[in-house]
């Protein structure tokens, strides 16, 4: 990088401004997997970024981090951080990012909140996608996400939640009750 970090914000900011023809911009984080765009939202320090990294770990492509341009239903890197994550404790590490990636699932982050265990449908109005709730910090955050998107593709089926399929689901029956 030829700008010290210092400058980075400054910049990134200058250059990020909301403008018609990038979109409006988010404090957010982007990945994808599969083509499919997941967009991290939330205050500052409830782990956007560091989702950011454990879904890079597992697989999806960054897209942006900190700041993100959406216009319509598509995410792209701000240009001053494009290809750049931070990593709380170790630094700024710049990586391999997609331009741009359609938003199929936008996640709220949130701390400390409980989460419910069979959301309602959850439609986000400005991209159509489907918005879970999730504490970026749970354990298996990564896995709920890959399965969300899984079932938006059409590999898994989701009985009820955020698709707004039933309210709730009826157990499968046991042995002794199918006869």
């Amino acid at each position: 990088m030829s700008a010290s970090i210092p400058q980075i914000p400054e910049t990134a900011q200058r250059l990020c401004a909301a403008s018609p023809a990038l979109g409006e911009h988010l404090h957010a984080s982007c990945a994808s997997w599969e083509g499919l765009g997941v967009l991290l939202t939330g205050a500052s320090g409830c782990g956007k970024s560091s989702l950011l990294l454990r879904l890079i770990d597992a697989g999806f492509t960054l897209v942006g981090d900190d700041q993100v341009l959406l216009q319509q239903v598509t995410a792209r890197p701000a240009p001053a951080l494009a290809g750049l994550v931070e990593a709380r404790g170790l630094g700024i590490v710049q990586m391999p990012y997609l331009p741009e990636a359609p938003i199929a699932l936008r996640i709220d982050l949130t701390r400390n909140a409980p989460i419910m265990r069979l959301p309602e449908k959850t439609i986000d109005p400005q991209t159509g996608a489907w918005c879970l709730t999730l504490d970026a910090f749970h354990a298996d955050s990564v896995a709920i996400i890959r399965t969300a998107l899984r079932s938006i593709r059409g590999d898994l089926t989701l009985l009820c939640g955020v698709n707004g399929g039933m309210a709730t689901a009826n157990p499968l029956p046991n042995k002794r009750e199918e006869s």
